[in-house]
């Protein structure tokens, strides 16, 4: 067990710009008080903590250390960890008629033999009496749908994940890769796309589409999410539309209306249905909350706006039954 509000562990700070011959001459390092509360999500970490661990208690103690580990570089003092446990419902995303299976892909993958243990009730039990530390397990929705409503309702929260689909909150973030905070300017809910190339460790390039805001959300609905096994748009201007196509469409465009009027056309000119793979790449703000009210709260063109409203009305989009679990 570690001390609350410490780190007993050794990390790799240099990259974060923590000089680690000096921290590590302490015992333990308390983490500075910035009043913020971290929201994590925890559904990676267990994965990342569960591989190879021969015991549970070992599993459960990578895990714990990887909390405190984010929450000392994001600058918190509290954590609200949000896990997806087996037999989540996930907000009804397996009902939908989206273009192939909501992650299908992920049928038949051998996880880590902890991995159900770190994300159950095991987690509820060891952190019961942590006073940094509360963890949420979710079976109606998924932890990155806890996080983004934590994120729109509980102020000085700084989220953290490496899940890109949380990409689309527009309030502070932290970034383990980059070692840094993200945050948009006050009042800009939309946001931006950037493309971030490396070299794999063949020597390959590669890249990807990133961003913040609900930028990044609409270039998801051009794109689609192969994490998840979301298509997104069958065709964009007659073609396969990538992550590359993604960004060429998307990055010119600096104003949310023009966005989003943008991707429903593009839709409507397919006639393709916008409203499974929205709902499946869609992350809620509240309970009550729905891809649809997202793209209503934007300035529509009354072609557009019919477009959208026959999809959710008048076409079926969701299987009505309920879901093998």
């Amino acid at each position: 067990m570690l001390r609350q509000g410490t780190l007993s562990m050794t990390l790799n700070l240099d990259a974060f710009g923590i000089n680690a011959a000096t921290l590590s001459k302490l015992d333990s390092y308390k983490i500075v008080d910035g009043g913020k509360t971290l929201l994590y999500d925890g559904d990676g970490a267990c994965y990342e903590a569960a591989g190879n661990a021969a015991k549970e208690t070992t599993a459960m103690n990578r895990f714990e250390r990887a909390i405190y580990e984010v929450m000392f570089m994001a600058g918190c003092t509290k954590a609200r960890v949000h896990l997806t446990p087996k037999g989540c419902f996930k907000n009804g995303r397996g009902l939908l008629k989206t273009v192939k299976p909501y992650q299908e892909n992920r049928s038949g993958r051998k996880k880590p033999v902890h991995l159900d243990y770190l994300r159950g009730e095991a987690s509820l039990e060891h952190f019961a009496n942590n006073p940094d530390i509360q963890v949420f397990l979710h079976y109606d929705i998924e932890a990155d749908d806890a996080l983004m409503i934590d994120h729109f309702t509980i102020p000085d929260t700084i989220l953290s994940s490496p899940d890109k689909d949380l990409n689309i909150t527009p309030f502070q973030s932290y970034c383990v890769d980059k070692g840094k905070h993200l945050l948009l300017p006050d009042g800009d809910k939309f946001g931006y796309i950037e493309r971030v190339h490396w070299l794999t460790p063949s020597g390959k390039p590669a890249s990807k589409v990133s961003g913040k805001g609900s930028k990044f959300f609409l270039s998801q609905m051009l794109m689609g999410d192969t994490a998840d096994n979301v298509k997104g748009i069958i065709k964009l201007h007659g073609k396969a539309c990538g992550e590359a196509g993604a960004f060429e469409a998307l990055n010119p465009i600096q104003d949310s209306d023009e966005a989003v009027n943008f991707v429903i056309d593009a839709y409507k000119r397919i006639d393709q249905n916008i409203i499974p793979e929205a709902e499946a790449m869609w992350l809620l703000r509240n309970r009550q909350d729905n891809a649809f009210k997202f793209f209503t709260e934007h300035n529509l063109t009354d072609s557009n706006l019919n477009f959208l409203s026959e999809c959710f009305y008048e076409r079926e989009w969701k299987i009505i039954g309920d879901q093998d679990e």
